[in-house]
């Protein structure tokens, strides 16, 4: 079912309307770590999270508010969940209303061993070992993603989140994320390039710059290519219910159609598309990533296509192929018009114009992100905000008579104890700011933080209680 592009330009009225206005001050949690897990080359990897929390005024009101998830996009290559459009839609949905995160996953890919040149920014990047490889990337950003709900879902108590009112969001290696995190819910799904695959030979040397190649270590062995387990991953096992109402799919797509079994008993979630025809990375219809991209290499660049790239279906080919098999799932189609005219220098959207303004991009980001909040808000059936300051109802005592940080000076282990009912959140850094480590601690609780390899030297012991900093401590380490 395809809805009319055209009532996203209507105002809403009443309940709905409160979830598109921008009348909430925010505060926010910057890189919560929300996870762990095995990157390609089989080094273990921290993620984390930055959350925006609103703060609401209505003492009358409910405390539960809806969850909203951006993941950021990079070619599943780079990226960065502070990065400019996925930032500014984080802020943007806090200050309606909605409990805003945004998430690193794990990023990269086994590179191609073949000597791959050009006169083109990072052109040996896009060549991968195989065209596995690229779904493999996507599987983990997948299991990531699932693992960063489940993460929230287990603090819904402290978040104050309606676990039955999750929304996902992404924007190209982001949307296929959001996609396959909300669709992919049945182990039959699994991708078959998920499983345990021979191992590849070691990226050449003209990929050992790339960003996700940056840090890792390549000998001369055969890189292991291990099954990449459950489609759920590892991260925060939770048996806690949640319910995904929402997806916001920005120029990504699906590399299976993930569409045709969803579990009975479940709403499907609806799902918002944003996308350009002209789109030179992401087809908007059924084709190979980057395939206009290869276009302009050949006809202009003089380069060779970049092989070994998957198939996938586009935001138009997946409402096409909702259509056609009745799956039932209302799609809001926000699409321009604009065609790539198979020209490396001439008209809009040409090869060369679209080094200045690219279609795998937003034509107008504020027109888009107002028409997903819109749609978005369709879908919560929350009438009330929530209670000021997040109150969880719980008594409160000041910070600094219920966490205890010692000792101090420390040598090997600094210890935190939480003897409140609520959750906190810590984070360590050095003189300079550099974070040594963070992370939470659940209330009536305590851990321990190793410094030993600190020593002489002095610290800072940060303590955010419900977002907002109210506690510091100086630490010295001692040999």
């Amino acid at each position: 079912m395809i809805l009319s592009i055209a009532f996203l330009g209507w105002s809403l009225a009443g309940q709905a309307q409160q979830w598109v206005d921008k009348t909430y001050a925010y505060d926010s949690i910057m890189d919560i770590t929300y996870g762990a897990a095995v990157d390609f080359n089989g080094v273990e990897q921290s993620l984390q999270l930055d959350l925006y929390n609103p703060i609401c005024d209505d003492p009358e009101g409910i405390s539960r508010k809806p969850l909203v998830i951006f993941i950021h996009g990079g070619g599943f290559l780079a990226g960065d969940k502070r990065e400019g459009t996925i930032l500014s839609l984080s802020r943007a949905f806090a200050k309606r209303g909605y409990v805003t995160a945004s998430i690193n996953y794990r990023l990269g890919m086994i590179s191609d061993d073949g000597s791959w040149s050009c006169n083109f920014p990072e052109y040996a990047c896009m060549f991968a070992t195989d065209e596995a490889e690229w779904i493999r990337a996507l599987y983990r950003g997948i299991q990531d993603a699932k693992g960063a709900i489940r993460y929230l879902v287990n603090r819904q108590e402290e978040y104050r989140i309606d676990a039955d009112h999750i929304f996902l969001a992404g924007e190209s290696a982001g949307g296929f994320i959001a996609l396959g995190a909300a669709l992919l819910d049945m182990e039959e799904e699994k991708f078959a390039e998920a499983f345990a695959l021979e191992a590849a030979p070691p990226p050449h040397a003209n990929a050992l710059a790339c960003g996700h190649n940056q840090g890792q270590t390549f000998g001369d062995d055969f890189i292991a290519r291990p099954d990449l387990g459950s489609i759920d991953g590892d991260i925060e096992p939770s048996e806690l219910p949640y319910t995904i109402k929402g997806i916001g799919n920005l120029f990504g797509a699906l590399t299976a159609d993930l569409l045709e079994n969803f579990p009975q008993g479940k709403p499907k979630p609806v799902l918002y598309q944003y996308h350009q025809p002209c789109d030179l990375v992401v087809p908007i219809d059924t084709g190979e990533i980057g395939q206009g991209l290869n276009w302009c290499f050949t006809n202009g660049y003089g380069c060779y296509a970049v092989a070994n790239t998957p198939e996938v279906y586009g935001s138009r080919a997946i409402s096409e192929l909702n259509d056609e098999q009745g799956y039932g799932y209302v799609i809001e189609n926000d699409f321009t018009n604009k065609e790539f005219p198979y020209s490396f220098l001439f008209g809009s959207g040409s090869c060369y114009d679209q080094v200045d303004n690219p279609c795998h991009a937003y034509d107008n980001f504020a027109l888009r992100e107002n028409n997903l909040a819109v749609f978005f808000a369709q879908q919560v059936d929350i009438t009330t905000i929530c209670e000021p300051d997040y109150a969880t109802g719980l008594p409160t005592q000041p910070l600094e008579e219920r966490v205890e940080i010692y000792p101090n000076p420390v040598r090997d282990r600094l210890s935190i104890r939480n003897n409140g009912p609520e959750a906190i959140h810590y984070q360590v850094t050095d003189l300079r700011g550099q974070l040594i480590t963070n992370g939470s601690l659940a209330g009536n609780s305590s851990l321990q933080i190793p410094l030993g390899g600190l020593a002489g030297s002095l610290y800072f012991v940060r303590i955010y209680d419900r977002g907002k900093e109210i506690l510091t401590r100086k630490i010295v380490t001692i040999p």
